[in-house]
């Protein structure tokens, strides 16, 4: 295909090298970057939108709600969980932390009430929440690195119709990397540990890690590509399964 005035803009066309694929066209030549062709049923329209320069514009990207419902699920999924591994491998750990605990509140109440100083935090309590903060830490990654690593989404995901995979090239580095190909897989191990671990810090660190997670919550609200602080870390995208395309959009 020549380059003149009827040459077609950067996107994603059909591949003429073989069937079934669509090839990226980067607005003088083709590249060599590739994907599955998408084959859906949609009604007629009078109007077909143009295909954007950005191949991830493209990819039918995870809304916020979808995202953030996932979000909630795979939390309360990771506590429970670590709730199980701690009775199972500390017998009476959460009576003796509730003991402590309300040993400590009545203490601390009594010197607020009498005009004096709180009290510190006992090093045996401190210790307590220390072990349970380390422990869904934990639980939290690997619950999410195994889901993701395996099957591209975890339960969560799953449960809204969402996966993630790795994100292609942006446009600017599409004609300096002609040869890397993509294709809409799941992340990869590297990419599940690199999200997997930058999220349960997020969500469990504490101290500024509290402020990154908010960020990293409200940013696919108005990224280009949708993509949350642990994607951008990782090179990720979260989009809706395909089974799910033609439910209602988000």
């Amino acid at each position: 295909m020549s380059h003149s005035d009827s040459t077609p803009p950067r996107g994603w066309y059909p591949d003429p090298a073989g069937p079934r694929r669509e090839r990226y066209w980067d607005g003088v030549r083709w590249t060599q970057v590739v994907r599955q062709a998408e084959v859906v049923t949609v009604k007629p329209v009078t109007n077909t939108r143009q295909k954007s320069a950005d191949p991830a514009l493209d990819l039918p990207l995870a809304g916020w709600w979808r995202r953030f419902g996932s979000g909630v699920v795979d939390s309360i999924i990771a506590w429970v969980l670590t709730v199980v591994v701690l009775v199972l491998a500390i017998p009476g750990f959460f009576n003796r932390l509730a003991e402590q605990t309300q040993a400590y509140s009545g203490e601390f109440w009594s010197a607020v009430l009498a005009g004096g100083t709180a009290p510190a935090v006992p090093a045996a309590l401190n210790n307590q929440m220390n072990s349970l903060m380390f422990t869904v830490l934990t639980v939290t990654a690997v619950y999410c690195i195994v889901f993701l690593g395996t099957w591209g989404a975890t339960l969560g995901h799953r449960m809204f119709g969402i996966k993630v995979i790795r994100a292609p090239l942006p446009p600017h580095l599409v004609a300096l990397s002609p040869d890397k190909p993509f294709s809409e897989e799941k992340p990869g191990w590297m990419r599940a540990i690199s999200k997997g671990l930058s999220w349960s810090l997020f969500s469990v660190g504490g101290g500024i890690f509290m402020i990154v997670q908010l960020v990293n919550i409200l940013l696919p609200l108005w990224h280009r590509r949708k993509q949350s602080v642990t994607d951008l870390f990782a090179n990720t995208l979260t989009v809706r399964a395909r089974r799910d395309l033609q439910g209602s959009a988000d």
